[in-house]
């Protein structure tokens, strides 16, 4: 079936040569889709900690410096906790939405231990309690974060029938484009023209479209690595020049250059997405055609030629 991008006369990013024919199968709308993790739990945590930091204030007010440190410690270990929980689940976000991914830090078990220790420290310094009373107060609050915000993913994601090294290889090179591809972004966010950001938004999610595809099939890796390295990082590069020299200046000529090299990228990216799909469909016509000459070996099936009786 094919789709054609069609704009109207008054499109803000109406160009008759941007128009590209792309055979296509219909389209799943779940394609695409990444499991969220929501940091509005998380982000709560930033404010749980802050009758400590008032404590501190009121301790160094009473001239008590050790519980006043306590408390001011306590307060820093509980924000780290809350930053590191953030990330872990920043971190778990990016492991679910790939297919081939090896485990992240896990920011939130450390998260954990971290708030406990702070919990503890609190406990015994700043609130006067025993010393045991301190240590449950720490392994309750290590239960408890854990038995709300769960465990990091601790196993890696591959593919059936490819071997460790392979996945490891192709986890490896995905992360380090997705980090490209997200600098990219940021450096777009910076342009303000929304006809180039439009732009910048399908280059990076054609070349997203093909990492998925690598990931299907880390044979496609060594075909891949240039456009995954070499491509990213000079539309990285390119992206961060224009948009120092385009905030600036609004420079028109940049603008038409960076925006016809942004077309040529998504064209070479959409482009090379499809030739891995086809080497994929000829992968598996070798594979067939190898499974087919041995079973005929065996006696499985008829030879060329012969007929079953």
């Amino acid at each position: 079936m094919a789709a054609k991008r069609f704009r109207g006369n008054h499109s803000p990013d109406n160009n008759p040569k941007d128009a590209v024919i792309v055979a296509e199968a219909p389209v799943n709308p779940l394609a695409g889709k990444s499991v969220k993790v929501s940091n509005f739990r998380a982000n709560l945590l930033f404010f749980v900690p802050l009758p400590l930091l008032f404590n501190g204030f009121a301790k160094m007010a009473d001239a008590a410096p050790l519980s006043m440190l306590a408390s001011f410690a306590a307060f820093g270990l509980l924000i780290l906790s809350a930053w590191l929980l953030r990330e872990g689940h920043k971190a778990e976000s990016a492991y679910n939405s790939r297919k081939v991914a090896r485990p992240p830090m896990p920011r939130k078990i450390i998260a954990a231990d971290i708030s406990g220790l702070g919990v503890g420290m609190a406990a015994w310094l700043s609130w006067g309690q025993p010393l045991w009373s301190a240590v449950v107060f720490g392994v309750v609050t290590i239960a408890a974060f854990l038995a709300a915000f769960g465990l990091d993913p601790l196993r890696k994601k591959g593919m059936e029938g490819f071997n460790e090294f392979e996945s490891n290889r192709v986890a490896k090179a995905v992360e380090k484009a997705e980090r490209i591809i997200a600098q990219i972004t940021d450096a777009a966010a910076r342009i303000g023209d929304h006809r180039i950001e439009s732009k910048v938004n399908d280059l990076t999610k054609a070349a997203g479209e093909m990492l998925r595809v690598v990931e299907e099939d880390p044979r496609d890796l060594t075909s891949a690595r240039k456009f995954m390295t070499v491509y990213l990082m000079g539309a990285r590069d390119a992206t961060i020049k224009f948009a120092d020299v385009y905030s600036r200046s609004k420079n028109q000529k940049a603008r038409s250059e960076y925006e016809t090299l942004l077309t040529d990228l998504l064209a070479s990216f959409a482009g090379k997405k499809e030739a891995l799909l086809q080497d994929d469909h000829t992968y598996l016509d070798v594979e067939i055609e190898v499974l087919r000459e041995r079973l005929q070996r065996e006696g499985h099936l008829p030879k060329e030629g012969e007929k079953n009786d």
